[in-house]
Parts: C-alpha cells; sequence; structure tokens
C-alpha cells in the first residue's frame, strides 16, 4: 500500500472515532434529559474543637463497719477536692459531688450462695469535673492516679471533649454541603451542555464527627467524645430537574 492510501485510511479512521465520541457524549446528555433529572452529591468538612470537659472518679471504701465505712469515704472525698482545687485549680462550680451508694457483702457458702452472715460494707461515691477548660481535664485525667499513693481507692473514668454549639454548627454545614452539591451539579450540566432546573429531591446524610484526621464512618452517624481535635463532616444528595 502507497503512502498516499495509508494516509487517506487513518484519516477516514480518525474521522470515524470523532464521530463516535460525539455520538457517546450526545447520548449521555440525551439519557440524562429522557431520566428528567441529574443527581449529584455534596461534601464539606470542618475542623472544630472540643469547649466542654467532663471526666469522673469513683471513690470507694469498705469495711465491716459501717461507721468506719462513711468515715473513711468522708476523708477520700476530702482528699480529692483538695487534690483537685490544689494541683488542678478545680472550683467549686466545676465539681459535681453525687450521692453515695451502699453495698451490703455478705459470705458465699459451698454451694456459692449468699448467706445471712454480712461481711462487709461497699460504699461508693462519683465525683465529676465538668469544665470548658478541656485541658484541665485531660491533665486530670493521666495525674488522677497519684491519689492511689495517699491510699485513695479510685475507679477513673475515660475523659469526655464535647462541643457545644453543634446543633448550630450542623445547619452550617448542612448549607455549605448544599452549596458544594450546586457547584457539581453546574459543572456536570455545563460539560451534558444542558439546563439545572428546580430542586427535585433532597436528602441529608447523618453527620460524621470524629477525631482529627480520622476516617472512622458509621451508617448511623459518629459522634466522637475521646478526642480535642475532631472534625465534622456532611453530604447531602440533591436531585435536579433537568431543562
Amino acid at each position: 500500500m502507497n503512502k498516499g492510501l495509508v494516509a487517506i485510511v487513518i484519516a477516514v479512521i480518525m474521522g470515524m472515532a470523532l464521530i463516535f465520541t460525539a455520538n457517546i457524549l450526545s447520548n449521555t446528555a440525551v439519557s440524562i434529559k429522557n431520566k428528567g433529572y441529574v443527581q449529584v452529591t455534596g461534601y464539606a468538612k470542618q475542623e472544630i474543637l472540643s469547649d466542654l470537659g467532663i471526666i469522673e472518679a469513683v471513690i470507694k471504701t469498705e469495711s465491716p463497719d459501717i461507721k468506719e465505712c462513711y468515715k473513711k469515704l468522708a476523708a477520700d472525698r476530702d482528699k480529692l477536692r483538695i487534690y483537685l482545687g490544689k494541683e488542678h485549680t478545680v472550683t467549686s462550680g466545676e465539681l459535681v459531688v453525687k450521692p453515695a451508694s451502699i453495698q451490703e457483702v455478705y459470705k458465699i457458702n459451698d454451694r456459692g450462695f449468699d448467706t445471712e452472715e454480712l461481711v462487709k460494707y461497699v460504699l461508693s461515691q462519683t465525683i465529676r469535673v465538668e469544665t470548658k477548660d478541656v485541658k484541665k481535664v485531660e491533665k486530670i485525667s493521666s495525674e488522677m492516679i497519684e491519689l492511689l499513693d495517699e491510699g485513695v481507692k479510685l475507679d477513673i473514668m475515660s475523659p469526655e471533649y464535647h462541643y457545644t454549639a453543634l446543633e448550630g454548627l450542623k445547619i452550617e454545614m448542612i448549607g455549605k454541603a448544599t452549596a458544594n452539591a450546586r457547584e457539581r451539579a453546574i459543572k456536570i450540566a455545563k460539560e451534558g451542555k444542558f439546563k439545572l432546573g428546580s430542586i427535585a429531591d433532597v436528602r441529608v446524610g447523618v453527620f460524621q464527627i470524629t477525631p482529627k484526621n480520622s476516617t472512622d464512618v458509621s451508617d448511623y452517624g459518629y459522634n466522637d467524645t475521646t478526642s480535642i481535635e475532631k472534625e465534622i463532616k456532611s453530604v447531602v444528595e440533591i436531585k435536579y430537574f433537568v431543562k
């Protein structure tokens, strides 16, 4: 085959390829129009800092003598309150002392059943610190164990960190995700050579509030209380009518 004929064949093939590609794009636009709408997903993410910290500790005392048990509980409670005030500047307004509870422990027989013989009393009382100074809570959680050296028996709960303006922020995030969906829809319409109409349907996804840089998600939404630095993520699906 001479060079002239080869050139003609290549030109014909290229021309057919361009026509085929144009048909694909055209058919895509027609397909969207025939369905009557285009669906897009909008996404928004924002970093937030917790503004409320909570930590609880449970003081426990035990003794066969109920009076001694209460006396030890009161002494340990005072040690804890003094420690929190002196070492961590916890104020009375940040401190909640919950009512004490009592448990009676009886001797167990050879068959594993309780007898009527009282062995001891176990008293417990929860002390709760709730403050806007989240760094204070973080420090308390790591250092409160020092009280064990003073004979105070403690069960220290994991600290919680919350963002109190969450409901207002959720509304703002829906707006940002909606705007992002609109931008995507406009771009698709421009590329597909059609016009957007009014909104046909909107679905707001569950919010994912996770530790910063986390990829954790849940179908039911995620609300992290373990970290001070967080991210809130919002997803919105919107269907636009096509003109």
